[in-house]
This record gives C-alpha cells, structure tokens and sequence, in this order.
C-alpha cells in the first residue's frame, strides 16, 4: 500500500520541512502525523518508587498500588509485570478490560474477607482495518490479511457493542457509509446526563 517502516530508527527532530532520523537520513514532509503511544497522568500523592516509565504506576498481580493497598490501578496507566511480561502487558484495551473484570471480583472478595485472584492475561490476538476491505488479524496460531480479515474485524466489533439495537445502527451505518463510499466517522454518542458528571 506504499507504506515503507523503518525498524530501529528513532525521529531525532523535525524542522517544519524535514524529518531528521538518528540513521543520518531525511524525509522530506511539510505533514508530520507523531503517533507513540501513550503516557500516564502525574498523580500527586504517590511515592516516586512507583511511578515507571511512560508514568504507569506500578502494581501487583491484583491491581493494588506497592505502599497503598487500597488504592488500584489499571489499564494503560498499570505496570503489572509477571513472567510471561517482565515489561509490563501490552497497552490495549482488552488488557484493561480483563484487568477491570478480575479487579470486580476481587473487590468484591474483599468485601466478603475472600482471597484475591491474581490477574493473568488471556491474550485474544490483535486486529486493525487499515483501509476499505483491508485488515489484518493475529489470532491464536493463524494470520489473516484482506478482505477475510476486514470483515472479521466488522463481525467482532459488531458483538463487542452493548445493544442489539446499537448493533444494528451501526452496522446499518456501516452498511451505507460501504455503498456510498463515504468516510464519516463512525461513533455512538450517548445524550450527556449533567448530574451524572457532576457526581463523577
């Protein structure tokens, strides 16, 4: 698709006019699109011993912050390490929403003086669609790329909403944007509550 990437290749600078790579070399762009990755929110309160790179706070196998028990943290601002990831888990959502589950469960074994579960990562294979009838899916021990992966991609996200009626807006939405060749955004927006927000 006339992507080229560059592996082991760090962006030194950039002039409004050219990239600078730390290989020596330069791309000419006067459009420089800078997407690497995420980094966590200062929290104030917390022992510097465990904030980690990229601010993500350290935790143990429940979510619990070292030197404050009662305090969890997880997702993409959670550094869990174990065995199978002495770096920390992937920063993506199925990690956070997995993490959420089993800190649910624990909470509530707290309540009731029950030992915790350790958290352990199920790793469901990665998906992107990166274009129309172009995706590419890692699952379990096969690849897919095209058009089988595309509308494998359609078919998860579709069960993945809560709703039968979202699911059907959206795939209707789907549906049209598909024939019409329109590139709208895709989004459900839910009406905003005031007094939701100002309790939260």
């Amino acid at each position: 698709m006339g992507v080229e990437v560059l592996l082991n290749i760090a962006v030194k600078d950039y002039d409004g006019q050219k990239v600078y790579l730390s290989n020596g070399s330069e791309i000419p762009a006067k459009s420089f699109i800078w997407s690497a990755g995420v980094k966590g929110q200062d929290v104030r309160g917390l022992d510097g011993s465990v904030i980690a790179k990229g601010n993500r706070i350290v935790v143990d196998r429940f979510n619990r912050i070292a030197a404050a028990n009662e305090v969890f943290a997880l997702g993409d601002i959670a550094l869990m390490k174990d065995e199978d990831y002495p770096n920390g888990h992937p920063m993506v959502a199925q990690v956070a929403i997995q993490q959420a589950t089993n800190l649910a469960k624990n909470l509530v074994a707290l309540q009731k003086s029950h030992s915790l579960t350790p958290f352990k990562y199920k790793d469901l294979g990665s998906m992107a669609t990166i274009g129309r009838n172009k995706a590419v899916a890692d699952i379990a021990f096969f690849r897919l790329h095209g058009f089988i992966a595309w509308f494998l991609w359609l078919v998860i996200h579709l069960m993945t909403l809560v709703g039968f009626r979202n699911r059907v807006v959206v795939l209707v939405n789907w549906f049209l944007s598909y024939m019409s060749y329109d590139r709208a955004i895709r989004l459900i927006v839910r009406p905003f509550n005031l007094n939701v927000s100002r309790r939260g």
